[in-house]
């Protein structure tokens, strides 16, 4: 992944230009440049500057005392059409190559001065765990995991949905079915579901249910509410958590924190109230609401009858956050159709407290899927989801002459069936709208994350086997036998590893490093079939190649590490 070129760069170029973002700006071409004329070469084009400011700052670049056990030469390459100027680093090939197969490949920690805090997934307490929440939990765990390889501090929250009137109506529904406490523990989720869908379709027939339920709700608003229903409620959230965890688990995601809806009591939505009131925000309407102006638009913050609305809770969490966490930025995974309420919840509190400038702010959104559902009909809950992927990938196994018969079990299928998934999701730019089919997800062929399982795998049988070749940690300086053509074009495919996270987290799109995890398997599929070690008679061929694929499967296993997936050593 070339680290250490890329620092010795960076060292100089900040000698001559003021740029803390070089180590992940410095680029490898493309493919068809770099194989025609067989060289290693990095381009850099600076963030900001013309062509003659990078022009005349080459002369002091090319004085400087050049490293010329990396650096063979350094060109100026003038714009062309849309292509900007950049300055062109010539890298000499066995050392270069040195770097890329046998250094330890640590990322540098350059801004874990800056904390990032994401806030995904969220679902609703006795409320279905959709796709929605499927998708916000894949994609944010990735933008977290990707932050922390880039050496940002990390905080990952899960902010559930735990107050409203219709938890007075599960409180309704738990009473109408006389649900006992061991049912609701031994499946919180589902028993808790059941009661709130019995309490709104009683509620159709009888208003007095909806009354109860706002009556409940009422009673857990307030600062004299009765121990007994107050317990009550911390056990359904408990208990919920808990069964959460096991789904979150099999999608390779642990929370820092968890946090709810309802810490954000009466007294904190007053402060939050005095405070836009202070500011002159807080505007009264004809029929006694209370709203806020976004962009033109008056958004309410307290209903006719005094309550409180959702936007003037998370007003109070986010401040909250800023208080506790001093943030860098703090990211929220929610779908595309929620963006009214994030516009109204950052102008509204950057207008509140200057110090939380709205670009420290940001809406991830992302598109929907369509037609996710299983074989007994459209899947509610997570676990749900989950246990269909397993059972169909279980299913091919069991059917594919190639699976071991060892490994031949539900364990493995569980895996291969969660990394479909997470894959099938990560591979489409994430604003985007799409229809999944289980079938294309599940495939064996093609770009899925089956692909990705099935290279780790068969990189890791290699090294196993040969292992005795490169054990002695005895490094070569010469490198005369990696000069074929997928050789270079899988060093170069290693080479652009930095870049592509730094994109992947420019562009807050994990389909970056998917696609480049699926090139890096396309090539090292050709290497596999046009490079072998066992029949190679020469060995130095056989290190220099098994040093290769070790540096492919290291760079493949950090890809999967970073998306969220658990990797597969034998399938």
């Amino acid at each position: 992944m070339s680290t250490f070129v890329r620092r010795k760069i960076c060292e100089k170029i900040n000698g001559v230009f003021n740029c803390n973002r070089i180590y992940y700006e410095l680029e490898v071409p493309s493919k068809k440049e770099h194989l025609s004329e067989n060289k290693f070469v990095l381009h850099w084009t600076p963030s900001k500057g013309n062509s003659a400011h990078l022009q005349s700052s080459l002369k002091a670049l090319k004085d400087l005392q050049c490293d010329t056990e990396l650096i063979e030469n350094i060109h100026f390459l003038s714009a062309q059409g849309k292509e900007a100027a950049k300055v062109e680093f010539v890298l000499r090939k066995d050392p270069y190559i040195k770097t890329l197969l046998c250094e330890k490949q640590n990322v540098t920690h350059e801004f874990s001065n800056k904390h990032i805090v994401v806030e995904f997934s969220s679902p609703n307490i006795a409320k279905p765990f959709h796709v929605g929440h499927l998708r916000s939990t894949i994609i944010g765990n990735v933008l977290a995991n990707l932050h922390d390889e880039l050496g940002y501090k990390i905080t990952k929250m899960n902010y559930l949905g735990d107050w409203g009137t219709q938890l007075g109506m599960l409180q309704v529904g738990v009473e109408m079915l006389d649900v006992t406490q061991t049912e609701i523990q031994l499946a919180p989720i589902e028993t808790l579901y059941k009661a709130y869908v019995k309490a709104n379709e009683a509620a159709k027939i009888d208003p007095n249910i909806g009354e109860r339920a706002r009556q409940l709700f009422s009673q857990l608003e307030s600062e004299n509410c009765e121990p007994s229903l107050s317990k009550q409620w911390h056990f359904y959230r408990d208990y919920t958590i808990k069964e959460l965890q096991v789904a979150y688990e099999r999608l390779g995601i642990k929370f820092d924190m968890y946090e709810w809806e309802s810490q954000y009591s009466q007294k904190h939505i007053l402060e939050i109230l005095r405070m836009l009131e202070a500011k002159h925000l807080l505007l009264p309407e004809k029929d006694g609401r209370k709203v806020v102006e976004v962009e033109e638009r008056r958004i309410p913050v307290v209903k006719s009858d005094g309550s409180t609305l959702y936007l003037t809770r998370d007003i109070a969490a986010l401040i909250d956050r800023w208080k506790r966490f001093q943030f860098s930025e703090i990211l929220y995974v929610v779908e595309n159709g929620q963006s009214d309420h994030f516009k109204a919840l950052f102008k509204t509190t950057s207008r509140l407290l200057d110090e939380i400038k709205e670009n420290r702010l940001k809406h991830i959104k992302f598109g929907r899927i369509h037609g996710m559902s299983t074989r007994k009909g459209q899947a509610v809950f997570l676990k749900d989801l989950l246990d269909e992927a397993r059972e169909r990938m279980f299913e091919k196994q069991t059917q594919s002459p190639n699976t071991k018969a060892s490994l031949n079990n539900k364990g493995t299928a569980d895996i291969l069936g969660v990394t479909a998934v997470i894959i099938n999701d990560l591979k489409q730019r994430r604003q985007r709208d799409y229809d999944f089919n289980w079938d294309k997800a599940l495939q064996m062929n093609g770009d899925t994350g089956i692909k990705l399982q099935y290279t780790h795998c068969r990189l890791y049988s290699l090294l196993e086997q040969n292992a005795h070749l490169i054990q002695d940690n005895v490094v070569e300086s010469r490198f005369d036998y990696l000069n074929e053509e997928e050789a270079i074009d899988l060093l170069n495919i290693l080479g652009r590893y930095p870049q592509v996270l730094w994109q992947t987290k420019e562009q807050l799109e994990a389909c970056i490093l998917v696609n480049y995890l699926f090139n890096l398997c396309n090539s090292t599929s050709r290497c596999l079939k046009r490079l072998p070690v066992k029949t190679e008679e020469n060995i130095l061929k056989q290190k220099q190649r098994l040093l290769l694929f070790q540096a492919a499967k290291r760079t493949l296993h950090r890809g999967m590490n970073i998306l969220g997936l658990k990797c597969l050593n034998e399938m």
